[in-house]
């Protein structure tokens, strides 16, 4: 699990904060019930008290009756229980309740972190990467081919937007499942409303439920965060190391910003960086190759030919397609 320290601190002290509660509601709930029951104090200091005398003639070398020991934590436990039921309670009231079962709220489980802890990170870098109610929507479950036609391509017979959608999405799924092992990059270039974006999203998605940290920025907001980084705003700067490091960037609509030179140098020290880091990230355009070769620089269409697996998207305005369905 990728997250940075800082969160990752502060999701340890979140747990301990749940197992501390846990075990103060427990004693205030073993108070309340023995203030009820007097009889439990009592038999709970001789269960103590026996427990330590045990231990300590197993510490001295001495012999120990193990059977009267047995006999007596036997009747202790039983008298124990009676009054509890008798009272409308179980043993269970007398133990923490843990939100976690396996691992009592401790986040690990023999050293190795516990399906609880796992889900908590997950939970966290959704929270990061503000995308949980758009990818409750758009993923691959939901991901409908039905908007491409399956009508040929106008001079390519054996090429349809259909056919195409789905050879994309199944080098989507392919970049998914490689992940972790390889470090390619995606390039997905379409018509507006083609499904470029929903195609990020199914993928941020995956990568998400991974555990891996995900920043997924249109192109503007992405230009905007790197020309405050050249003010050198602490904050700032922190953020773009966010976007350097992180292990999926995703700019969506590059194209709509507006260009200038230092926006040419900033799009290529980004997308650079990230290739010395081996470090993936996803662009998606409205704009052709040849346009991305006119409005960036030279460099930048040559890292982005080399690194990146093209995607092209064909069809019709799939959001106009959703509304005029109603």
């Amino acid at each position: 699990m990728n997250i940075s320290e800082s969160a990752y601190k502060q999701l340890l002290r979140e747990y301990d904060e749940k197992q501390l509660k846990a075990v103060q509601a427990c004693r205030y709930r073993t108070r309340r019930i023995e203030g009820e029951i007097p009889e439990l104090n009592m038999i709970n200091s001789r269960i103590a008290q026996l427990s330590v005398d045990m231990a300590v003639m197993r510490i001295r070398g001495r012999g120990a009756d193990r059977q009267a020991y047995d006999r007596e934590m036997k009747s202790l436990t039983a008298r124990k229980e009676a009054l509890l039921r008798n009272a409308g309670y179980t043993p269970e009231d007398l133990k923490p309740r843990y939100e976690c079962s396996l691992c009592g709220d401790t986040g690990f489980i023999d050293g190795k972190e516990c399906s609880c802890f796992k889900n908590a990170i997950i939970s966290l870098l959704y929270d990061q990467s503000n995308l949980r109610q758009i990818l409750e929507k758009e993923n691959f479950g939901t991901f409908s081919f039905r908007y491409y036609s399956r009508e040929p391509l106008e001079g390519k017979p054996s090429e349809s937007p259909f056919l195409i959608a789905q050879k994309a999405v199944s080098t989507a799924k392919d970049f998914v499942l490689s992940f972790e092992e390889s470090s390619d990059n995606l390039f997905i270039t379409g018509e507006t409303g083609t499904g470029k974006t929903f195609l990020c999203n199914c993928i941020a998605k995956e990568i998400l439920d991974q555990g891996h940290p995900v920043i997924y920025l249109s192109a503007v907001k992405l230009f905007g965060i790197l020309a405050d980084n050249t003010f050198g705003s602490r904050n700032q700067e922190r953020i773009a190391e966010d976007l350097f490091s992180c292990d999926l960037l995703i700019i969506d609509d590059l194209g709509t910003e507006y260009t200038n030179a230092f926006i040419q140098s900033a799009f290529f020290n980004c997308i650079n960086e990230r290739l010395l880091r081996n470090r993936h990230t996803i662009i998606s355009t409205n704009l052709s190759i040849e346009q991305i070769r006119n409005s960036y620089s030279e460099r930048v269409f040559s890292r982005i030919a080399e690194k990146y697996t093209f995607i092209k998207l064909f069809g019709k305005d799939i959001r106009i397609m959703k509304k005029l369905e109603g």
